[in-house]
C-alpha cells in the first residue's frame, strides 16, 4: 500500500511503522506547507505555549527609570517618573497600549531573537513613540569599518536605517549583528510535532479506521482501464469515510478486501512522540517542562521551584537583554553620565504566598531593614504619616555593634529611707533593709 506515494509495509516492530510514515510526511511536505517558519511556527502546541508563557510575564512587568547615585559610600536609587523615557514606555505609540506593546515585543523576540523598533521623533526635542517594524522584512548588514546597516524591506521600496534610528533587541547571534532565530535552529523538531498534530487529527477524522487493502481474485481481469480504478477508490472513500463510517459496501465483482493495514497507537509511540517532541523544543527554548504541559514528573513542591526557576532563568536573560538594548538607544549621553538605568520590576513575579511573604518581610521589619511604610508599598497600601512611625526603622534592644564594648548594667535604685525618732525629738533618716 502507498501513502503519499511511499510504500508502507506490515511491520511489527515497536514504532518503526508510524515513525517512517510520520518523517516521510514531514521530508515530501519541506518546500510547501511543512517550511516552518517564525511566522506560522505556533501552529506547534509547545511553541504557542512557550511564547504565550514569555509574553504574557513580560507584558505585566512594569519597567521603572531609576537614576543610581552614591551616598556615604553606599548606591541608592532614585525612582524618575517624570523623565521622557519612563513616559515613553508607557505609552509607546497611539494604537499600542504598554501591555499589548511588551506583549508583543517579547513574541517577536522569542520567535525571531530579534526585535526592532523606530525612534519616532519631532523636530527637536526627545523621542516621541516607537513603531515597531516586522522582524522578516530587516536585513543587516556590516561592512569593513564596522558601520552596521539595517535595511527593511526588499527592492526599490526598502528603507536604510542607522543603528541611532532604532531600537534593536537581540538575542545571541552568529555573525555579532543579527539575533539567531531559536525556532528556525529547531525547525525540523517543530515541524515533526506539526506533522504528529495534522496525523492525528486525519486519522481520527477518518474515524480511527485501519487502511483498506484490496485484492483482485485470482482469474480477475481487473478494472478495465486506469480511470474506472480510480472511480472506484473514489467511491469508497466517500461511502465510508468520515462522518459516514461504518456503513456496508458492496464491492465489485473480482474484488475482495483483504486484511487491514492498522495503526495503534501504543505500538507506533504516537504518544511517546509527541511526548518527545515536546520535552525537544521545550530544552531548545530554555523553557522547564512544566509550561508546556509536560506535568508527568511534577509535584506541588517542584512546580512552584521551576516557577522561580522559568523566571531566573527564562524571563530574566530576555527582560536583561532589552533592559541593556534600551539603555542603550533610549537614553542620551548626560543620561548615563548622571546614573541613570532601566530596569523591569520582577518582584511581582518571585513574590511567593502571602503567608510566606509575610514571614519575609517581618524578618526585616524586626531587623531594622524595612520601614512600616516600605512594607506598606511592597504590599501595594498607602503609606503612613511620620507620627505613627512610618518611616521608623526598628532595632532589637539586645543586639550591638560587633567590635564595641557591651554598656555598663544599670546602676540598681536607693531605697527611700523613712525618718526615725530620736529620743530627743530629732529625726534620723536610715535605710530600710
Amino acid at each position: 500500500m502507498k501513502i503519499l506515494g511511499f510504500d508502507i509495509g506490515r511491520r511489527e516492530e515497536k514504532g518503526a511503522q508510524f515513525e517512517d510514515v510520520l518523517r516521510r510526511i514531514v521530508a515530501a511536505r519541506e518546500g510547501t506547507a511543512g517550511v516552518v517558519t517564525p511566522e506560522n511556527c505556533e501552529q506547534s502546541p509547545t511553541v504557542k505555549a512557550i511564547v504565550t508563557a514569555i509574553s504574557n510575564r513580560l507584558s505585566v512587568t512594569p519597567v521603572h527609570l531609576y537614576r543610581r547615585k552614591t551616598v556615604n559610600g553606599r548606591e541608592t536609587k532614585e525612582r524618575l517618573a517624570d523623565h521622557p523615557v519612563a513616559k515613553l514606555l508607557e505609552y509607546p505609540n497611539e494604537y499600542q497600549t504598554r501591555v499589548s506593546f511588551w506583549a508583543d515585543a517579547a513574541s517577536c523576540m522569542v520567535r525571531y531573537g530579534n526585535f526592532y523598533a523606530y525612534k519616532g521623533r519631532g523636530t527637536t526635542g526627545p523621542i516621541r513613540f516607537l513603531q515597531p517594524m516586522h522582524a522578516h522584512a530587516m536585513s543587516v548588514t556590516q561592512d569593513y569599518a564596522g558601520k552596521v546597516t539595517y535595511r527593511y524591506g526588499n527592492g526599490p521600496q526598502s528603507d536604510d536605517y542607522s543603528i541611532k534610528q532604532l531600537l534593536h533587541v537581540r538575542g545571541t547571534a552568529r555573525d555579532f549583528i543579527k539575533g539567531d532565530s531559536p525556532v528556525t535552529d529547531v525547525a525540523g523538531t517543530i515541524a515533526l510535532e506539526i506533522a504528529a498534530e495534522r496525523f492525528g487529527l486525519s486519522f481520527f477524522n477518518n474515524g480511527a479506521l485501519p487502511l483498506m487493502i484490496f485484492k483482485y481474485l485470482q482469474g480477475s481481469g481487473g478494472f478495465k482501464t486506469k480511470e474506472l480504478e480510480e472511480q472506484f477508490i473514489k467511491d469508497f472513500q466517500e461511502a465510508l469515510g468520515g462522518s459516514k463510517r461504518h456503513r456496508a459496501m458492496l464491492l465489485p465483482k473480482g474484488i475482495e478486501a483483504g486484511d487491514p493495514v492498522r495503526i495503534e497507537n501504543d505500538k507506533a509511540q504516537m504518544i511517546e512522540t509527541r511526548r518527545y517532541q515536546r520535552t525537544v523544543i521545550a530544552g531548545a527554548f530554555g523553557v522547564p517542562p512544566t509550561y508546556v504541559g509536560d506535568l508527568e514528573r511534577a509535584t506541588f513542591n517542584n512546580v512552584e521551584q521551576q516557577t522561580i526557576g522559568f523566571t531566573s532563568d527564562v524571563i530574566m536573560p530576555v527582560v536583561q537583554k532589552f533592559e541593556a538594548a534600551m539603555e542603550r538607544d533610549l537614553l542620551t549621553e548626560d543620561d548615563w553620565r548622571s546614573g541613570v538605568i532601566i530596569r523591569f520590576n520582577l518582584d511581582s513575579i518571585l513574590r511567593a504566598d502571602f503567608k510566606t511573604r509575610q514571614e519575609g518581610l517581618a524578618v526585616q521589619r524586626m531587623n531594622g531593614i524595612l520601614s512600616a511604610n516600605e512594607w506598606r508599598e511592597i504590599e501595594g497600601k498607602n503609606p503612613i504619616s511620620d507620627e505613627d512611625g512610618g518611616e521608623d526603622y526598628l532595632r532589637p534592644a539586645n543586639m550591638m555593634v560587633a567590635g564595641e564594648e557591651p554598656p555598663a548594667p544599670p546602676t540598681a535604685p536607693t531605697t527611700p529611707t523613712m525618718p526615725e525618732d530620736n529620743a530627743d525629738g530629732t529625726e534620723t533618716n536610715t535605710a530600710a533593709n
